[in-house]
């Protein structure tokens, strides 16, 4: 039977928490205050600690130094109970290694949600062990493939971050794995059963939906267009994880409902009434550094103050040395696995691979030897087509003269999508328009 240790001076509150833990499968001991804490600690090792911020002598995160460590290489999961989370007391939390934050009155959906996840012994470690052991050996971790030293880094905050609840911040370049560094997060996590649920910021809205609706979601009539009642992506993630991809483009009063949410957790759609629990894990993705996208304007401050603790920098592939290889080798092994086919990369496209710098990172690549694989035999010696032009990496447009604008249009922007993996804001970028420009006229092409 999992054993919880409850700090809390309340004693109403305690004899409360501690017969809710109890009708959930737990042994329960209880502290009123930090030394009844300490003592309690030398009698056992509990499997989650449920601790209040403010007790009578000290600060709950006290206590925190004086926790054993769970073998093997684990921490007990402490889960702190607050009146008033600040963004200080979050930040000085993740420093400490919380597990999570319960704001008061404690919802008790919410901690049910959370003690549902509770790590029975060696749960979960030992897959971290497994993956650290054996294949980080074979450059793989999790759908994750490389085995550079920056790519090692990225493993390191994986592994710390994924048992946790916090919430995570992933940066880096276009195409360089946010998504799959969010979803090895959620494999790893205690909620890997639950959904993962991604929502693009950066995507066409379907009839330019509310940014609003299509988080916390709507109800009939809530708005013109309304017709039915429909749930938003926090509800969609219930019980599982919520990857909010380019979050720059979001606007900042949605990202202060977004952290509205994250602190309270519920959520009230737009047009109604009722607060609905929202027990989601949200990790965020951004394509800027952080501290440049607050100066620009288009990142909350407090959010990203928030995530300081727990954000992991995604390396471009520039930067990764031989990875490019394994990558490269990856992609070819999963298309002969999909062809029943065995051809084969030759030291030529490997030098070729070596030499370019991947703007489009790892999308790009993927997408280029896609290309390559099926214009080659039985070896891929280059990425050139066999007319004589790149692939999709170097990709190049021909046109005759006389061929309408609008057609010319279609071309150059469905060429440059296909240059850096469809990646939108990359292809605005490169085409000299925005982002939004850029959409719309997609929004048109798939119109016509």
């Amino acid at each position: 039977m999992p054993h919880a240790l409850i700090v809390e001076d309340d004693p109403n509150s305690l004899s409360g928490l501690a017969a809710i833990l109890q009708a959930d499968g737990f042994s329960v001991d209880v502290a009123a205050t930090l030394a009844d804490a300490r003592e309690a600690l030398t009698r056992f090792i509990p499997d989650v600690v449920l601790i209040d911020l403010n007790l009578p002598d000290g600060k709950g995160l006290d206590l925190l130094q004086h926790l054993p460590s769970q073998p093997p290489d684990g921490n007990v999961p402490v889960i702190v109970m607050t009146g008033n989370a600040t963004v200080e007391s979050a930040i000085e939390g993740l420093r400490h290694g919380i597990w999570d934050y319960l704001l008061k009155p404690v919802s008790i959906p919410r901690l049910r949600s959370l003690l549902a996840r509770i790590p029975r012994p060696y749960e979960l470690t030992e897959e971290v062990q497994a993956l650290r052991s054996v294949l980080r050996e074979l450059g793989r971790f999790g759908p994750m493939v490389g085995r550079s030293e920056p790519m090692q880094r990225v493993y390191d905050g994986i592994e710390r971050l994924a048992p946790t609840e916090s919430a995570v911040l992933v940066h880096g370049e276009t195409g360089a794995g946010k998504h799959t560094v969010a979803h090895t997060i959620h494999e790893m996590s205690r909620r890997r059963k639950g959904p993962f649920v991604r929502f693009d910021c950066a995507a066409p809205r379907d009839n330019n939906r509310p940014f609003e609706s299509m988080l916390f979601g709507h109800e009939r009539a809530a708005f013109a267009g309304a017709d039915i009642r429909m749930p938003g992506v926090l509800e969609e993630a219930a019980g599982g994880t919520l990857f909010v991809d380019n979050v720059t483009t979001l606007p900042l009063d949605q990202q202060i409902a977004l952290v509205g949410a994250l602190e309270g957790r519920t959520l009230k759609r737009v047009g109604g009434t009722q607060d609905t629990v929202a027990d989601f894990r949200l990790i965020i993705g951004t394509e800027r550094v952080p501290a440049q996208a607050v100066g620009e304007g288009t990142l909350l401050e407090e959010l990203s103050q928030r995530l300081a603790g727990t954000t992991i920098s995604l390396p471009p592939l520039r930067d990764r040395g031989a990875d490019v290889e394994l990558l490269a080798q990856h992609c070819v092994d999963e298309c002969n696995a999909e062809t029943g086919m065995q051809k084969r990369l030759s030291q030529s496209v490997l030098r070729e691979l070596q030499g370019y710098d991947w703007p489009g990172n790892v999308r790009e690549l993927r997408t280029a030897l896609r290309h390559a694989y099926r214009s080659a035999d039985e070896t891929i010696d280059t990425l050139r087509s066999v007319d004589g032009g790149r692939g999709t990496a170097f990709s190049s447009v021909q046109v005759t003269v006389g061929t309408p604008l609008a057609t010319v249009e279609e071309l150059l922007i469905r060429a440059t999508l296909d240059a850096v993996g469809g990646t939108r804001h990359r292809a605005a970028s490169m085409l000299g328009i925005s982002p939004k420009t850029l959409y719309n006229k997609l929004q048109r092409m798939k119109m016509n």
